[in-house]
């Protein structure tokens, strides 16, 4: 099947972070037993989708703002891939298509940008060819992307559990929904998610040759269902916030831990990092709190850049 022209779409995709985030042992696929809370947040890329002008080109790309420099364009970035997937799915074929990319969330830094952009994709592709799929089938689609990609398809707040595996959404009442406030320390240089979870290996492995026992993802699974992430207030599920991938990080990376205590020096209500880092998360108790912390955490001269966010919002979505 061949597509024609059509006027361009625009689309806004949120960050995420992570609520909880616990990191297991590696499996025999290669992939590792991973636990996350995903809450998506109001730091958004917008990408816009036309009609490619190269000749005897599928699909091209171009990539502006924040980290742009250290971004490809080519086949290895995931919006081409999932593209890519999507025709392939769909028996599509002769689509030429041009992504651009205006980033705002930073690369390297826990906050799922990439994975986000690839969800836009799928999003976006999926409306200018008609393929009708549903947001279940995109979910399926996005995971053999990237673990965190489903997540973006419906936003709010969702429970991950590994690549290839489903993202399982967490039900959120509008009517009782609680807004988070975030202050986001996003730091001078990020770390590879491949070699945060090799240092989490040795940390896995230490562990286990004193004795200690190491939970199952199934356990934590169990954990993570029984709290209400959607509808509690935020100052309930404080004792719930962690990440164990931030001693693995800070060990990489000190000033992570120094920025860290920066904001509980600052007076926030949980210091935290994003993800596999190295963005520093800072949650305040109101819009005004926020606002006071983004000024007295500029001032400490840590972080390349400090902003706000708010959480849960909707996932990707077309905004023209």
């Amino acid at each position: 099947m061949t597509i024609p022209g059509f006027n361009p779409i625009t689309l806004k995709i949120p960050a995420k972070l992570n609520l909880y985030l616990h990191a297991g042992a590696l499996r025999k696929d290669g992939y590792h037993d991973v636990t996350m809370v995903y809450q998506a947040i109001s730091l958004y890329d917008t990408m816009t989708i036309s009609s490619s002008i190269e000749p005897h080109t599928d699909f091209t790309m171009a990539v502006t703002g924040i980290d742009s420099d250290r971004i490809p364009v080519d086949a290895r970035n995931l919006v081409i891939k999932a593209a890519k997937r999507l025709a392939g799915y769909v028996g599509i074929t002769n689509a030429t298509l041009h992504f651009d990319l205006v980033k705002s969330i930073p690369t390297e830094a826990g906050l799922g940008g990439g994975s986000a952009d690839a969800a836009a994709a799928l999003i976006g592709c999926n409306y200018l060819w008609n393929t009708g799929l549903n947001e279940t089938q995109l979910m399926e689609i996005g995971a053999q992307i990237g673990e965190d990609v489903p997540f973006f398809i419906r936003g709010l707040v969702g429970i991950g559990t590994g690549y290839h595996r489903p993202v399982v959404p967490v039900e959120v009442d509008p009517k009782s929904m609680r807004t988070w406030y975030w202050v986001l320390g996003i730091m001078p240089r990020g770390l590879s998610t491949k070699l945060v979870f090799e240092k989490s290996d040795e940390f896995i492995d230490r562990r286990v040759r004193r004795g200690e026992v190491i939970s199952s993802q199934s356990e934590q699974l169990a954990k993570c269902l029984k709290v209400d992430w959607g509808n509690t207030p935020f100052q309930l599920l404080v004792p719930e916030l962690a990440n164990n991938l931030q001693e693995v990080a800070e060990e990489l990376d000190p000033d992570i831990e120094v920025a860290l205590q920066a904001g509980r020096e600052a007076g926030v209500i949980v210091s935290l990092m994003a993800g596999t880092g190295t963005t520093c998360l800072f949650l305040a108790m109101d819009e005004g709190h926020a606002e006071a912390l983004v000024g007295a955490l500029t001032e400490r001269g840590i972080f390349r850049r400090v902003v706000r966010a708010v959480g849960p919002v909707e996932g990707v979505r077309i905004i023209r």
